[in-house]
């Protein structure tokens, strides 16, 4: 059990959990330092730490976070489990503010950093107090549960009678006592008039006041009801009673009223007669004293009288002037209180050379004002028998001056180094931004290869088919298609990033998805990595495409195998928050509500230069040929993309969290199902004339080869002004085919353009990545990325068709 660290001259013992012996000594010399007697007993293992729990008596406990066999945190639990009255103090140098504020939430009385130890005696001394104020409160409660008969006696003996007001009903009941006082003829009913039953008239608009405020919970005085008034009893008589009452709240409502009151006529009488003889006595002494207290009562510097034990004697009113404080009421206290506590060590030294009849001279101290800031006094003091004299001067204007020069300097540095962060942040944002719209530019042209790659593949793998041919040559046309969509998933990846993937967000409950995806992620894990789930039931939807963040989740849970050894633990967290920090980096989400996806691993973690780099495409730690580098980059420009942001949380050693924040969504989620499947479309007819423009002659060469495959008569033009030339010239077309990306007139100005001349004209775009503000309007089934297939681009020129207005004109083929 913690022992009595209230006990005068008694050291107080200190349990030490901290394996560096020079921290140690420290520790010993900053309390030391700060003159607290102390025992301490050092111990590093977890056997050590629990026997001397069981061995008691301790005052408090100060723990290093972290130790070679042990923690803190595992320290913590034990103590609050053997313990729980003892003070527990983290003093740690790797502390952090999610740290300090979990030990906080799991009982730690305070925390205290190493390169702070300046601080220990102060938060040691107040854990102390918090310790014995639990103690004398569970003591003063359980001298009120023995009070309680005794309180009964007492009322009795006291002759005070007690009454009770409930005011839900208006029911008023008190006991015979109380009926006689005020000359009541019932004993219950009223309301609040029967407690005013015989008040004085002058004194009752005071006494209704007073009960207005003691029922009003917004009122700050606890409820309490303490009043003198008058009352006239039914034959004339006049009597005096104090009335004492309590007000019980429930919900800020309050429902009960119940007090005391007693007669007070002959203390009144009695305290008048003393007040007047006090008056008297007084004035004289006014009189005879006016003159040589004019002084004294009109310096603007403050002086006092005070003893050698520190007690105030006498003040001026100055006192009050300059401190606020009303100078009778602090004399008799220790002028200790009112000094800085980093000024009481010159105060004892100076009362040390007065006690030995040395004048003191231009002693500077701070003084507290009654509003709780400081004030510079200079004293000047002489001794004079068993006290001392003092004068002192305000010279806090003087000390102001010289603070605000070294306040202006502090905060020309702050606002350096906040300018600073501002433009590391504005390089980091503009290097993300220039490498997205390079890794965009790359997709655009490797889709286009890629587009060029698998449509011949399809193209001699459909040929070598209907040759009959089955030799490994198809099967090494099907290692080359695999590697071909490899490369679109890459440029997917990278499309991702630079965030110019093609978006459908919707209402999502992330708490279902993770749960269908659970077995999924197990499988994935594979029997290495243990597989936690944490969700909110009371989770909010959020606005993200439902596709995309499924991807998401699994490459997350990828990366995070990844980086643990057998045995590992992934975890999979869902929760709500109300952002309201600004972004100090890129990735980091802007104020407002979120839904978080958080994946967190047990692993090796990151060091400073890996986190820096991890939103990099391309950068990776793994062997060369595990790792495309582009995981974490997809995580990033998907969250950016829908709105929200991400944020790592690593230590090297321990493992990592990566929160994924996410809109939250004003509608309801949607509930998972299966779609209708789609109807495969027919095959096109010969008299369906296409007018495909791509300014890649390869992409256009297979792209053509493709629909007349599939059934399209084909005419082709390698950019805007060509195809429109097509147009004018009245050639026939039932549908416009047309690569986004061209230069010149791009595809959607190739659009309007041919929609003025051809009114109700069908077109399709074909995109290796796309200027999604500009496809926004268009629909994604009139949208073909590349590299596509031919069910794909048939299934998109059969519904653009299929809409085809019913009275546009076709024109007739020469």
């Amino acid at each position: 059990m913690a022992s009595d660290p209230s006990i005068p001259g008694r050291p107080i013992r200190i349990l030490l959990l901290e394996d560096s012996d020079m921290d140690a000594e420290l520790l010993a010399a900053h309390l030391d330092k700060a003159r607290i007697a102390f025992e301490a007993k050092r111990v590093m293992r977890r056997a050590d730490f629990v026997a001397a729990l069981e061995e008691g008596g301790w005052d408090i406990i100060l723990a290093d976070y972290s130790l070679p066999e042990f923690d803190g945190l595992s320290a913590l639990t034990i103590a609050r489990a053997m313990q729980p009255d003892i003070p527990f103090l983290f003093v740690s140098g790797v502390v952090g503010e999610e740290f300090a504020t979990n030990a906080l939430k799991r009982g730690a009385t305070d925390y205290v950093m190493k390169r702070n130890l300046s601080r220990l005696p102060t938060a040691l001394e107040r854990a102390l107090e918090q310790a014995q104020d639990r103690v004398e409160r569970r003591r003063t409660e359980e001298a009120l549960r023995h009070s309680e008969m005794s309180a009964r006696l007492a009322t009795e003996a006291a002759h005070l009678g007690i009454w009770d007001l409930e005011l839900r009903t208006g029911r008023f009941t008190c006991d015979e006592r109380c009926r006689s006082l005020f000359g009541l003829v019932s004993t219950a009913g009223g309301g609040r008039e029967a407690l005013l039953t015989g008040c004085h008239p002058d004194d009752r608009a005071r006494m209704e006041r007073a009960i207005e405020r003691a029922i009003d919970p917004t009122v700050e005085q606890g409820g309490h009801f303490g009043e003198q008034y008058r009352i006239i009893l039914p034959d004339g008589r006049e009597r005096w009673v104090a009335t004492h009452g309590q007000a019980i709240f429930e919900s800020d409502i309050c429902v009960r009223f119940l007090g005391a009151v007693r007669d007070i006529t002959e203390e009144k009488r009695a305290s008048e007669a003393l007040r007047d003889l006090a008056t008297a006595l007084e004035q004289q002494v006014a009189e005879r004293t006016a003159e040589r207290d004019r002084i004294w009562r009109l310096s603007a510097d403050l002086f006092s009288v005070i003893g050698f034990d520190g007690r105030l004697r006498r003040l001026n009113p100055a006192w009050q002037q300059m401190l606020g404080y009303d100078a009778d009421r602090l004399v008799g206290s220790s002028i200790s209180l009112l000094i800085h506590p980093d000024d009481r060590d010159g105060l004892e030294n100076a009362v040390r050379q007065l006690s030995a009849g040395r004048k003191v001279d231009r002693l500077e101290t701070r003084l507290r004002h009654l509003d709780g800031s400081w004030r510079w006094i200079s004293w000047t003091a002489a001794p004079e028998g068993d006290a001392f004299y003092a004068v002192g001067r305000d010279v806090t204007s003087e000390k102001q001056a010289s603070a605000s020069l070294a306040e202006r300097n502090r905060e020309l540095a702050n606002q350096i180094e906040e300018r600073e962060r501002v433009e590391y942040t504005l390089r980091q944002m503009q290097r993300l931004e220039a490498v997205g719209q390079l890794t965009a530019g790359v997709a655009h042209d490797f889709n286009n290869l890629l587009t060029v790659i698998l449509g011949n593949i399809g193209f001699v793998e459909r040929s070598l088919e209907r040759l009959g041919i089955q030799d490994r040559a198809l099967e090494r046309l099907g290692h080359m298609r695999m590697a071909a969509e490899r490369g679109a998933k890459l440029t997917a990846q990278l499309l991702a990033f630079s965030r110019r993937q093609k978006l459908e967000p919707k209402p999502v409950d992330l708490n279902e998805t993770v749960s269908g995806m659970r077995d999924l992620l197990q499988s994935t894990m594979g029997g290495s990595v243990q597989l936690k789930t944490n969700l909110n039931p009371g989770l909010w939807p959020a606005l993200v495409d439902p596709t995309q963040i499924e991807l998401i989740i699994l490459n997350l849970a990828i990366n995070a195998r990844d980086a643990m050894d057998v045995g590992g633990m992934l975890t999979v967290e869902t929760f709500n928050i109300r952002h309201a920090k600004q972004p100090r980096r890129p990735e980091e989400p802007s104020p407002g509500d979120y839904v978080v996806l958080a994946v967190s691993d047990t692993g090796s973690g990151m060091n400073e230069e890996v986190l820096a780099k991890a939103f990099e495409p391309f950068f990776t730690t793994k062997e060369i040929g595990k790792g495309s580098g582009l995981g974490l980059p997809q995580v990033y420009g998907f969250a950016k993309q829908s709105g929200g942001g991400v944020s790592i949380d690593t230590r090297l050693g321990e493992g990592t969290t990566i929160r994924v924040y996410l809109p939250r969504a004003a509608g309801t989620a949607q509930q998972p199902g299966g779609q209708e499947p789609a109807t495969a479309p027919e095959p096109g007819r010969d008299d369906h004339i296409v007018l495909l423009v791509d300014d890649d002659a390869a992409v256009r060469d297979v792209t053509a080869s493709m629909l007349r495959d599939l059934g399209y008569h084909v005419i082709d033009a390698g950019n805007g002004s060509s195809a429109l030339e097509l147009l004018r010239s009245g050639q026939a077309v039932d549908l416009l085919l047309v690569d986004y990306a061209m230069p010149g007139m791009n595809g959607a100005e190739l659009a309007r353009a041919a929609g003025q001349l051809r009114p109700g004209l069908p077109t399709v775009f074909i995109t290796g990545y796309a200027d999604l503000k500009a496809l926004r309007e268009i629909g994604e089934e009139r949208v073909v990325r590349k590299p596509f297939q031919d069910n794909e681009l048939q299934l998109r020129l059969a519904g653009a068709l299929s809409h085809r207005p019913s009275n546009v004109v076709r024109f007739q083929r020469s």
